[in-house]
């Protein structure tokens, strides 16, 4: 089912872009950044000087670089000080630049192709440029902050995603603190008066993200410091946040430690550890919802993600997830967007593996979801799409990417086991941090730690879009302690081979049980201290597989599609009928997405100008509740809102304040979500706001 909540839930992976086309022909990489850039704010403006070093492998008269095609080039130069001709690409929106050097570059034509690194040509060009970058969806320089991500394209690049060693000198206004990669060189008190703050990377690291804010601290001077035992390094954590946060970065400081430590314990120490810190930062203005970009030693996060941290229920799995990227993708990168399995699925199942140490119960909740979300886009796509499914609507790409990438990640648990799963992760680690790597580096590293052939297993569940359905098939047993059956798997080739977990009641307890399946059919036999009385298949969820609630969740998913037509065109008693629908494909709401349905029926009823059954309806959306605790608290706080609008048509005012003084007892961060409802497109307003209007106040 797709939310209606606009609760802006984004979690960003890191800097990744394929190497620019020409790149590879060239055989160019990118190895040092000497950057200068300063910053007005309030113009949305910037002037830079950038000096990149590249290898260059094959002999070139001519270097393809790209830059934002906002930003004017004034020069470029290189190590001999020699002005150097270039040229932008004809193309309407191109950032491709092509620079011509002085002298051909790289290799003479007779050198092997495999002849060493040391041999490569080194070449350094300098770039000045400026120009004004206006706001996007996820970069913005304004005066109420900056983020820069490497996909911006603010600097030259041949590939977004290369490992170099930088050093950034960012200049800013008086006020400001700018974060980047790697030791401060320039942070001081005396920084933020001049407004200058200086960065270096001890070593290579895979981005060039800079972010700035105005009037913001950082609490490692005002909180007691918990520094975290990486093995034989410490890494700080340190929130940076406006002042009316202060008091909420405490706990956002001791949550980051006890994450970073979970994750090293489980995968190793992160390279950045030897910096000594890692900056959390306020940044994203004015934008809704948890919203965070990693990069290497730091972490951008909307003010609501701070303001509501902690609060039960509220996005719980997106710190951890963020957190994640810190080792999957900034340490080890991806080598093409179709590893993207690599980095939000990961990220996403590292974060359930925390919250299941941590709270088990919001674990729970999250595989419950993804059990009933993952399959509701229809025709489904597979994993193997990786970052390119973010080019599809974020529902589908959340539940891709996210949801059932999540739930692949188990199912392998299931097939080489969890401990072969750490020990996997622990060693993809070790082996490729610091490097790109790819879906196929990290199977052959399974391979080596099962002794297992696992082709069925990225064949069917990364590149392919079929999903198993698994039953069970009693078998007749003389012995009544004794239960005979197979497990039977549809949609499934003949290699595939999965443990099914199994729970068996019996009057004197329950029995757990796994058989290891293959193919189709299973046989299976299993002695009780007792009759059976039920089985249930996988009852932990660690499979992705159809079930009742799956299906019934994608069919109430396209009928609240043809709601949202019905609506647009004003037929809104037809509308409510189609939600009567929806609720009579799942009477028991095993799905639990009838208290949405009633709410959007009562909204109907509502505009039909049916009240009497329009209040029924949002009442039965309060009794009710959803699976993720945000939307329960959304559809109660709107449903209150109708109910008072209602009372005030019926002329009934001292029944429109009672309600809407009940749903101001809610504190929950779903009442200042802000939305526009179709029959009001034009005023946007929070479930809080619209209550006080009607209470009075």
């Amino acid at each position: 089912m797709l939310s209606l909540v606009a609760l802006g839930w984004m979690l960003l992976c890191p800097a990744f872009a394929e190497a620019a086309p020409d790149a590879e022909k060239q055989k160019v990489t990118a190895e040092k950044y000497e950057m200068e850039v300063r910053f007005e704010p309030e113009n949305s403006f910037l002037h830079a000087k950038a000096t990149v070093t590249l290898r260059v492998e094959q002999k070139t008269e001519t270097i393809e670089l790209e830059l934002n095609p906002r930003l004017n080039i004034l020069e470029v130069t290189d190590a001999q000080g020699r002005k150097l001709e270039f040229r932008r690409s004809g193309r309407l929106g191109s950032s491709k630049v092509q620079v011509w050097l002085a002298e051909a570059a790289g290799r003479t034509h007779g050198s092997a192709p495999t002849a060493p690194e040391s041999e490569a040509e080194r070449i350094t060009l300098t770039f000045v440029y400026e120009g004004t970058l206006p706001r996007g969806e996820l970069d913005y320089i304004t005066k109420d902050g900056i983020l820069l991500r490497d996909e911006s394209w603010w600097y030259p690049a041949v590939d977004l995603s290369a490992f170099t060693q930088n050093q950034i000198v960012v200049h800013l206004p008086a006020g400001w603190r700018a974060f980047s990669s790697g030791s401060t060189t320039m942070d001081s008190p005396s920084a933020e008066i001049s407004g200058s703050f200086g960065f270096k990377t001890p070593f290579r690291v895979s981005s060039r993200s800079i972010t700035a804010s105005p009037n913001v601290g950082c609490s490692a001077d005002r909180l007691k410091l918990v520094a975290i035992a990486l093995e034989d390094k410490r890494l700080t954590p340190n929130p940076c946040v406006s002042p009316a946060h202060v008091k909420r970065s405490g706990a956002i400081f001791l949550s980051m430690a006890e994450m970073f430590g979970s994750l090293a314990k489980a995968i190793g120490p992160p390279i950045k550890a030897e910096w000594g810190e890692f900056n959390i930062i306020q940044g994203f203005p004015g934008q809704q919802g948890a919203i965070g970009y990693s990069a290497p030693g730091f972490l951008v996060v909307s003010e609501d993600a701070i303001k509501y941290h902690g609060y039960p229920g509220w996005a719980p799995e997106f710190l951890p997830h963020e957190i994640a990227h810190q080792w999957f993708p900034i340490e080890v990168t991806l080598k093409q967007q179709e590893d993207g399995w690599l980095a939000e699925s990961l990220a996403e199942y590292l974060a359930w593996r925390y919250m299941r140490e941590k709270n088990p119960e919001q674990a729970r909740r999250m595989v419950q979801r993804a059990m009933r979300d993952a399959l509701a886009p229809e025709p489904l796509r597979p994993l193997a799409l990786g970052l390119k499914l973010f080019r599809e609507p974020w529902e589908i790409a959340h539940a891709t990417l996210y949801q059932r990438g999540l739930l692949v990640w188990r199912a392998l648990e299931t097939v080489i086991d969890r401990e072969r799963v750490d020990r996997a992760l622990r060693e993809f680690y070790k082996r490729y941090a610091g490097k790109s790597a790819s879906i196929a580096d990290f199977r052959k590293i399974c391979e080596e730690i099962s002794g297992r052939n696992l082709g069925w297993f990225f064949e069917y569940f990364i590149n392919g879009t079929q999903i198993p359905e698994i039953g069970l098939r009693r078998v007749p047993s003389d012995a009544p302690n004794v239960l005979l059956g197979e497990i039977v798997l549809k949609n499934v080739p003949e290699d595939f081979q999965v443990r099914v977990e199994m729970r068996v009641q019996t009057a004197k307890g329950a029995v757990e049980h796994s058989v290891a399946t293959r193919g189709g059919v299973t046989p299976f036999s299993l002695n009780l201290p007792a009759m059976a009385t039920q089985v249930t298949l996988d009852p932990d969820m660690r499979l992705p597989r159809w079930t009742a609630v799956a299906r019934r969740n994608r069919e109430q998913a396209k009928l609240l599609g043809q709601v949202s037509e019905l609506e647009d065109g004003g037929e809104f008693s037809k509308a409510a009928e189609i939600c009567r629908r929806a609720i009579a494909l799942d009477p028991d709401d095993v799905a639990a997405n009838q208290q949405q349905i009633r709410f959007v029926m009562g909204r109907m009823l509502y505009r039909a100008g049916k009240l009497a059954g329009a209040k029924r309806e949002f009442g039965s959306a309060l009794e009710r509740a959803s699976l993720e605790p945000m939307d329960t608290d959304f559809y109660c706080a709107w449903a209150r809102v109708y109910r008072a609008r209602i009372a005030q048509r019926l002329g009934q005012p001292a029944k429109a304040a009672g309600e809407a003084k009940a749903g101001l007892t809610s504190k929950s961060p779903a009442m200042e979500t802000k939305i526009a409802w179709p029959e009001a497109p034009s005023r946007e307003s929070s479930a809080r706001e619209a209550l006080r209007a009607l209470a009075g106040r």
